[in-house]
C-alpha cells in the first residue's frame, strides 16, 4: 500500500504539470497509471480490517472507516476549492496529491502490527468458539 499510494502521486503530478499539452494518449496513460495505483489502498484496507478485527467488533470498525472515508469525500472538495481560490488550480491540485503521502505512510504502518493483530483476532475467535478453529472430535473406544 505504501508503494501504490506513494507512486500514484508521480503520474498525477505529471498529468497536472502537463497542463493539457501532451495530447490524448500520453495523458490517458498517465491518468490510467495514477488511477490504477490510487485504487489499490481502499480494497486492501478493507481486507486487512476483516482479518484483524473480531467479528463482534467488525461492524464498529467498518462504520468508523466508512465515516472517515465519507468525511474525506465531503471535506475534500471543499478544501480543494479553498486551495484553488488561494493558490490557483494547478498548484492546488499539485498540493492535493501530497495528501496521498501521509495516507500511504499510515497504510505502511499497518505492516508493523498486522500479523500480531491478525493472530490476536484469530485467537479471540477461537476462544469464543467461532472462527476457523477445527473442533476436536473425541471418539469413544469400545
Amino acid at each position: 500500500m505504501l508503494a501504490a499510494g506513494s507512486l500514484g502521486v508521480l503520474p498525477m503530478w505529471a498529468l497536472i504539470a502537463s497542463r493539457g499539452e501532451w495530447g490524448f494518449w500520453p495523458s490517458a496513460a498517465c491518468a490510467a497509471a495514477g488511477g490504477f495505483l490510487a485504487t489499490q489502498t481502499g480494497p486492501n484496507v478493507r481486507s486487512t480490517m476483516v482479518n484483524v478485527t473480531r467479528s463482534e467488533q467488525r461492524g464498529v470498525a467498518f462504520a468508523a472507516f466508512t465515516l472517515s472515508d465519507d468525511v474525506g469525500k465531503g471535506a475534500g472538495p471543499f478544501l480543494i476549492a479553498t486551495l484553488v481560490a488561494q493558490r490557483g488550480r494547478e498548484r492546488a491540485f499539485s498540493l492535493a496529491m501530497l495528501f496521498w503521502l501521509p495516507c500511504a505512510a499510515l497504510c505502511a504502518a499497518t505492516a508493523l502490527t498486522v500479523e500480531e493483530d491478525q493472530a490476536r483476532a484469530r485467537s479471540a475467535q477461537k476462544r469464543a468458539g467461532r472462527g476457523h478453529a477445527r473442533p476436536t472430535i473425541h471418539l469413544a473406544r469400545a
